[in-house]
């Protein structure tokens, strides 16, 4: 049985030109729609955010949203964002296992295109060994 997976939802830099509050809002609102699909969603605090992205006034950070999700519901969680959102860059980080992935998507081809590579990639087994000599 596999865990779930802590998704990073980032529509900050998805060029939606809102004004704070508004962008606090949609993300309120999103959190809510996706609330059936994963197992938790809130907001994520500016101490929590990967190095690299924006910073908030506040200690939220309107736009970022911090979910747990089911793997075996991932992928309806990313078509329900890009339903929303297409059109837009809507960026996603996820670990899973110990491996850290980041999306980057505007459409539906661009979704499936990350996650057919993300799926052959979780496939490659790497070992090393001792060179002889």
């Amino acid at each position: 049985m596999s865990s779930n997976v802590q998704v990073l939802i980032d529509l900050t830099d998805a060029d939606l030109d809102l004004e704070p509050e508004e962008l606090e809002e949609l993300t309120t609102n999103l959190a809510q729609e996706i609330s059936e699909i994963v197992e938790d969603a809130e907001p994520v605090r500016e101490s929590e955010i990967p190095e690299g992205s924006k910073s908030a006034l506040a200690g939220f950070i309107p736009g970022m949203l911090k979910t747990v999700v089911n793997p075996k519901k991932a992928k309806e969680l990313l078509d329900s964002l890009g339903k929303r959102f297409y059109g837009k860059t809507v960026k996603v980080e996820y670990e899973d296992n110990g491996t850290k992935y980041k999306l980057e998507y505007g459409n539906k081809e661009q979704l499936e295109d990350a996650l057919s590579a993300i799926e052959r990639l979780s496939k490659i087994k790497v070992s090393v060994t001792k060179a002889d000599g």
